[in-house]
């Protein structure tokens, strides 16, 4: 009877020493899934406070006869007021703000004013709106790739400097234009009245002759 009882013993440590290690597997995996969550959560805080786009240059300032001829112009305030405050911003900042711009963009390309319908200008707006799009996607990823965000806000920056410049260089180009055409008018109202003037002696001296 001693016999079998020590034989189920012994039969009983096999599975023991196996539940044993079990629960120190499922003790594991529980610890370190908690270390995950954990540092998933620790992550998640970081990204909310970290700042982006603190090194973006200043952007051009619309000239006043731009800004007279873009007041009219849809969203265009708004976008150049939105781009121009994309520096030093965390990442809810920045969706809320790259929300915007999509849109800003979007609605620019759909009608553009006819002073600024010009190859250049539209070039550099499409290069704009791809780039709100680009950043828009990146600022919105679940994990957030800062050197790529940096770039994205880097490019963004750029494409609205040309854009700026464009339309500053649009509007300087077209005041040259109409004041080469001034002062064309003037030359030719100048000629003009040289001939008139010339006319009118020969026309008196004939008269004069013929008497």
């Amino acid at each position: 009877m001693y016999l079998y009882k020590r034989y189920l013993y012994l039969m009983k440590l096999p599975f023991q020493a196996i539940y044993v290690v079990f629960g120190l597997l499922l003790l594991n995996v529980s610890c370190t899934e908690t270390s995950e969550e954990n540092s998933v959560d620790i992550a998640t805080v970081q990204d909310t406070k970290t700042r982006y786009g603190k090194s973006l240059s200043a952007l051009p300032q619309v000239s006043e006869i731009a800004k007279v001829e873009t007041a009219t112009w849809s969203v265009f305030e708004d976008f150049e007021t939105n781009v121009s405050s994309m520096n030093n911003q965390t990442v809810p900042a920045l969706k809320t703000k790259c929300e915007r711009l999509s849109r800003q963009s979007d609605s620019l390309l759909k009608k553009i004013p006819t002073t600024l319908h010009t190859q250049p200008v539209f070039a550099r707006l499409v290069l704009a709106n791809t780039r709100a799009q680009l950043l828009h996607q990146q600022v919105h990823y679940d994990k957030i790739d800062s050197l790529q965000l940096e770039q994205s806000l880097q490019e963004m920056n750029q494409a609205a400097a040309y854009l700026f410049i464009e339309i500053n260089r649009t509007f300087k180009k077209n005041k040259i234009d109409e004041s080469l055409k001034e002062t064309e008018k003037m030359e030719l109202e100048k000629q003009k009245r040289f001939l008139d003037s010339v006319y009118r002696s020969e026309i008196q001296d004939n008269i004069k002759s013929g008497m």
